[in-house]
């Protein structure tokens, strides 16, 4: 996971980026949002996500994995 964030003080917004694979990832974006009292945007489908809704990362994973040949089936 890369962390960014602008050069702005006070930061209204940061930016993960997410390599791998699996939704063990999602527990930490997750805790984090819940820490800094903020929402998690899936910038794949423009909209936001929770923990009960993460179909947009199934789908990066899926096209990802597509893209790169490295499907499994």
């Amino acid at each position: 996971m890369e962390l960014n964030i602008g050069s702005d003080d006070p930061v209204d917004s940061i930016m993960l980026h997410i390599r791998g694979s699996g939704d063990d990832v999602l527990r930490v974006v997750f805790r984090l949002a819940e820490a800094l009292n903020c929402k998690v945007l899936d910038c794949a489908e423009g909209e936001l996500i929770t923990p009960r809704q993460t179909s947009g990362w199934h789908a990066f994973q899926q096209y990802r994995d597509h893209a790169l040949g490295t499907t499994v089936g």
